[in-house]
């Protein structure tokens, strides 16, 4: 298998989580919350957490167009800007007393992983003399 096909691999299962979990948020907060890191979540209708479903499902929905299109340095550089996102929720439950496993296994390991995957189609490898 190529580098760019693996890329291409673990970015649709990349989509398939975010999708996932951002739905989650919006149609059964009460199972996602616990999740996410915070010592203290807003409570279940807390219209925050939709918010927060609706921003990782429109992340997924722009991954997933340019997995569709096949556009590699475009998928390239969406990965390497959005996963600003994980890095930030990271950095909002570190600095808010939460879960240190959490901000570093959820949301550090997603930031690293697009920050790869990015990396897979945006190198280009050398060619022979140039």
């Amino acid at each position: 298998m190529t580098r760019i096909k693996i890329a291409y691999a673990l970015s649709a299962a990349l989509v398939l989580f975010v999708l996932y979990f951002g739905t989650g948020y919006v149609f059964f907060p009460q199972t996602q919350t616990s999740g996410f890191g915070l010592p203290v979540m807003p409570s279940e209708g807390d219209p925050i957490l939709a918010v927060k479903g609706v921003r990782d499902i429109g992340t997924a929905l722009v991954l997933l167009a340019l997995l569709l299109f096949r556009n590699v340095r475009a998928l390239g550089w969406a990965l390497l800007a959005l996963a600003f996102i994980p890095l930030g929720d990271m950095l909002i439950v570190l600095t808010h007393n939460g879960s240190v496993g959490a901000a570093l296994g959820i949301h550090a390991a997603t930031s690293a992983l697009m920050l790869v995957l990015s990396a897979l189609f945006l190198i280009r490898p050398k060619q022979n003399g140039q």
